[in-house]
C-alpha cells in the first residue's frame, strides 16, 4: 500500500533489509529496533500526534460562522464548512487524515510483525504483552476512524459495501505496492473487533502507562463505541459497564469555587481551560491528536464557533445551571461593541495560553451516554433514565438538578433526550458528532457563510463520505471511489 506522504514520527525509524525503498520516512536515527523497549518506543512514536478529526466538526450542526469577525479563516477550513467534495486546497494530492491514520497503522503493524515471532523472557513478558496489546488497540482505533470517514455507516445492509484498504503487516505498506483493494466494510469491522479482543486480553490487569496511551479501560470504552455503531446494544452495554464500574465520573460542581472567584466571563478566558478546573481531567481515559491549545475554534478572533443550538442545549429552561455551558459560551454582553463582535459562543475546553493539553479521545461520560442510548433502543427506559440522572447530577449545579422521570418520556422522546446529552458530552471530541450524524440517518444540514450564502448538505448526501485522496487514486487507478 502506497503511503508516501508519511512523516518521521520515531526515534527508531525502521529500515528492513528486504525493502530498501520503504515509504518516504526519513530516519531521525538509523538504529534498528531490537529489544522490546525499542519496539515500545516505535509504538509510542506511532500514536497520532496531529489533528486527524477536528476539521470534521466544521461539517456538523455543532458549528456556525461568526460573520462579524473581520479575520479570514484558512481556505481549507472553508472547504470543510461548505462541504466541498475535496478538502484539499488547490486540488492537493495528499489527505493528511488518511495519511496520519495509515501512518499509525504502519507502526502498529511493525510492532505486531516482530512480536508475533518473538518469545519474550519471563522478566519481559509484562512489557511485551502491554506493547502488543497497545499495538492491536491502536490499529483498531485507526481502522474505526478510516471506515467512519471514508466508507458507509455500518448496518446489516452495508457489510459488503466498500470499506478501506486494510494492510495487516508492515510488509504490505511498501512504496511500490499498487492497486490497493478496498476490503468489504463488514470485514474491516470484524478486524476491528478482533484487534480489540486481542488488546483487551493482553492489557487486562496491566498498569496504565499514561493517558496518552491505550490501556484496558480505554480499550473497553472503544469496544463500547464500536458495538454501539454496529447496533449490537447488549455488547455496548457490557463494555460501557466495565468502564463505569471501574472509573470515576467527574463532578463539575467541584469547579464552582473557581468560577465564583473569577466570574463567568473571565473564568476560562486566558490560561485556564474548562478541562483544567475541578476534576474533569480525571475522567479522560485517552488523550489523542496533538496539543489542543491552538485548535481552530476558541480564540476570540476565529470565525468558526460552536452553534447557538449547541449552547441552547446547555441552557434549557428549568434544567438548572448546567456547567457545560462554560465550554461553549463567551458570557459576553451582546449589547456592547465587543459583545457583538465576539458573539455568544466560543470553545473554552482548553487553555488559550500556557497550559498545554491534548485532544480528548475517550472519556468516562461517553460510556454513560453509550449505555443510556443502548438501553433506550432496547426499550429499557428506567435504566436509560438512571444513567442520564447519574450524569446530569454531576453536570448541573448542586441543589438545582431535578431528576428526570420515566413517566415524562415516550420511547422516542427519551431516545432524543439521550442523543442530546450525547451531543453535548462529545462535542468537539474525537470527531464523534460527524460520525453520529452519519449513523443517525445523514440528516439535511445548512450553513450560512459570507454574504449570507447558504450551503446545504442534503439528506443522505454523498458528501457524508470523504473522498479517497488523489494520491491513493493515482496509486490504485482501479480502486472504487466514493460517489
Amino acid at each position: 500500500m502506497k503511503l508516501r506522504y508519511l512523516t518521521p514520527l520515531l526515534l527508531f525509524s525502521l529500515i528492513f533489509t528486504s525493502c530498501n525503498k520503504m515509504l518516504d520516512i526519513k530516519p531521525v536515527n538509523r538504529m534498528m529496533p531490537v529489544s522490546i523497549s525499542d519496539y515500545e518506543s516505535v509504538l509510542v512514536g506511532g500514536y497520532p500526534r496531529v489533528d486527524y478529526f477536528m476539521k470534521t466538526e466544521l461539517m456538523t450542526d455543532n458549528m456556525t460562522a461568526n460573520l462579524n469577525i473581520v479575520a479570514s479563516p484558512q481556505k481549507e477550513l472553508e472547504l470543510w464548512f461548505s462541504w466541498s467534495p475535496s478538502k484539499q486546497p488547490d486540488g492537493g494530492e495528499l489527505d493528511p487524515y488518511w495519511g496520519q491514520l495509515y501512518t499509525s497503522i504502519y507502526y502498529a503493524n511493525t510492532v505486531l510483525d516482530n512480536f508475533n515471532d518473538r518469545q519474550p523472557e519471563l522478566n519481559e513478558k509484562e512489557l511485551y504483552e502491554t506493547v502488543k496489546g497497545e499495538a492491536y488497540a491502536l490499529r483498531a482505533w485507526c481502522y474505526f476512524y478510516l471506515v467512519n470517514f471514508y466508507a458507509e455507516p455500518y448496518s446489516p445492509a452495508t457489510t459488503q459495501a466498500y470499506g478501506v484498504p486494510m494492510p495487516l503487516s508492515a510488509k504490505d505498506v511498501h512504496q511500490h505496492t499498487q492497486n490497493n483493494v478496498r476490503e468489504p466494510l463488514g470485514k474491516v469491522y470484524a478486524q476491528i473487533l478482533s484487534d480489540l479482543e486481542q488488546a483487551s486480553g493482553l492489557l487486562a490487569g496491566k498498569k496504565a502507562r499514561n493517558v496518552f496511551r491505550m490501556d484496558a479501560s480505554a480499550v473497553e470504552a472503544l469496544q463500547a463505541r464500536v458495538h454501539l455503531f454496529m447496533g449490537d446494544y447488549d455488547k455496548a452495554i457490557a463494555a460501557a459497564t466495565d468502564v463505569i464500574v471501574n472509573k470515576p465520573l467527574s463532578d463539575m460542581n467541584n469547579m464552582q469555587t473557581y468560577i465564583e472567584s473569577e466570574g463567568n466571563a473571565r473564568a476560562f478566558a486566558l490560561n485556564t481551560g474548562f478541562i483544567d478546573a475541578g476534576d474533569y481531567k480525571n475522567e479522560v481515559l485517552f488523550f489523542t491528536g496533538g496539543t489542543a491549545n491552538m485548535n481552530i475554534y476558541y480564540h476570540s478572533n476565529t470565525v468558526f464557533r460552536p452553534s447557538l443550538e449547541l449552547l441552547a442545549l446547555c441552557n434549557r429552561p428549568a434544567g438548572g445551571s448546567d456547567y457545560r455551558r462554560y465550554i461553549f459560551s463567551t458570557f459576553a454582553d451582546l449589547n456592547t461593541t465587543d459583545g457583538k463582535l465576539n458573539g455568544p459562543t466560543l470553545y473554552n475546553m482548553y487553555a488559550k495560553q500556557d497550559k498545554p493539553c491534548y485532544y480528548i479521545g475517550l472519556k468516562v461520560s461517553e460510556c454513560y451516554v453509550i449505555r443510556a442510548e443502548a438501553y433506550a433502543r432496547l426499550k429499557q427506559k428506567d435504566k436509560a433514565i438512571a444513567d442520564l440522572n447519574t450524569l446530569l447530577v454531576r453536570r448541573i449545579r448542586k441543589g438545582e438538578f431535578v431528576p428526570l422521570k420515566a413517566a415524562d418520556f415516550t420511547d422516542e422522546t427519551l431516545l432524543n433526550r439521550v442523543l442530546e446529552e450525547r451531543r453535548i458530552e462529545t462535542a468537539f471530541e474525537g470527531g464523534i458528532r460527524w460520525m453520529d450524524l452519519r449513523r443517525l440517518g445523514k440528516p439535511a444540514l445548512s450553513h450560512v457563510y459570507k454574504n449570507g450564502q447558504i450551503y446545504e448538505l442534503k439528506q443522505n448526501d454523498n458528501r457524508y463520505l470523504l473522498q479517497l485522496p488523489l494520491s491513493e487514486i493515482n496509486n490504485s487507478p482501479s480502486i472504487p471511489l466514493n460517489p
